[in-house]
């Protein structure tokens, strides 16, 4: 069996002739929780469908557990489980009768590690879908998902529209979900926190391509921001590959440099800096450093020497 759930291959996506997505080539190793990041309408959620074979490539192919996505069999799709932005179940169904509908329709159920989920999240079986608040059906969703013990789980922005409180419930039962079972997840989402706390692999989509795919140990320690101290003026020009940004205020200048190495802070150290600090970045930062207009970062790896 491959080490890679997911494989992407020279994914290309065309919408109205405009190119969505340019060249993607992914891998995602299994037991990792990758978390998928990028802009609005950047094209996540098109990967996830085109990984689920509801779309279609423009070149290129998609694989899921060894499948190719286009032809994905109902004893592979009874392997993956996803919960989506929306939660879009079905409204007018009494919780009692979804689960029977989805029970019914699944090639394998945990009876037992259902019920468990049900009474842990107290969820009313003879309520309709459509009067549970937005936690309870993003509850209820990730149990339906969970019930069919997936080899995949994919969470399409799962904690979108849900408050702080409901938001983490959520996370830390799906944490301990997937750490218990070691399960390979996609995760995408806009709530950039909420994947710093739960993803070993960081992937960054900007302008159709795959800017970043590293662990997200290896982002952080590729994406500084220092803030440097010089006798005089800061230099017009450091010569350095990978500035991120700069912004000069009299004798400091604050940089956020990709790609960090041992060869830059040695450039660095030839203009002879009185003092250099490095500042602390969040995954946020970080992301919003990267997906500034023309900023020059390796593409996917980040593996610059």
């Amino acid at each position: 069996m491959d080490d890679y759930v997911i494989k992407i291959e020279n994914l290309v996506k065309y919408f109205d002739g405009r190119c969505i997505l340019d060249g993607i080539n992914l891998n995602v190793p299994r037991g990792c929780i990758y978390g998928l990041l990028g802009r609005n309408g950047i094209g996540k959620t098109t990967i996830i469908r085109i990984l689920l074979g509801l779309d279609f490539p423009t070149r290129g192919q998609t694989f899921l557990l060894d499948n190719d996505s286009r032809n994905l069999t109902s004893k592979i799709r009874g392997k993956i489980g996803c919960v989506s932005e929306g939660h879009n179940l079905v409204q007018n169904y009494k919780v009692s009768r979804l689960i029977k509908l989805c029970k019914g329709l699944s090639l394998k159920w945990n009876d037992e590690f259902f019920e468990h989920l049900i009474e842990a999240f107290r969820l009313p079986l003879d309520r309709k879908v459509k009067d549970l608040s937005m936690g309870m059906r993003a509850q209820l969703n990730l149990a339906l998902a969970m019930a069919i013990e997936p080899e995949l789980l994919i969470l399409d922005d799962p904690t979108l529209g849900l408050d702080t409180v409901a938001r983490r419930q959520f996370l830390e039962l799906a944490i301990e979900l997937i750490q218990k079972e070691e399960r390979t997840i996609l995760f995408s989402s806009h709530i950039l926190s909420d994947v710093e706390r739960v993803a070993d692999r960081i992937g960054i989509l900007s302008a159709g391509k795959l800017i970043v795919d590293c662990t997200q140990e290896e982002l952080k320690n590729r994406v500084k921001k220092l803030r440097i101290i010089f006798t005089g003026n800061p230099p017009a020009d450091l010569y350095m590959t990978g500035i991120v940004n700069q912004k000069v205020d009299g004798r400091e200048l604050v940089l956020t440099v990709a790609n960090w190495n041992s060869e830059k802070k040695a450039i660095l150290e030839t203009f002879q800096p009185s003092s250099c600090t490095e500042i602390p970045m969040t995954l946020e930062d970080i992301f919003i450093e990267c997906t500034k207009p023309n900023v020059e970062l390796v593409p996917a790896g980040m593996q610059e020497k």
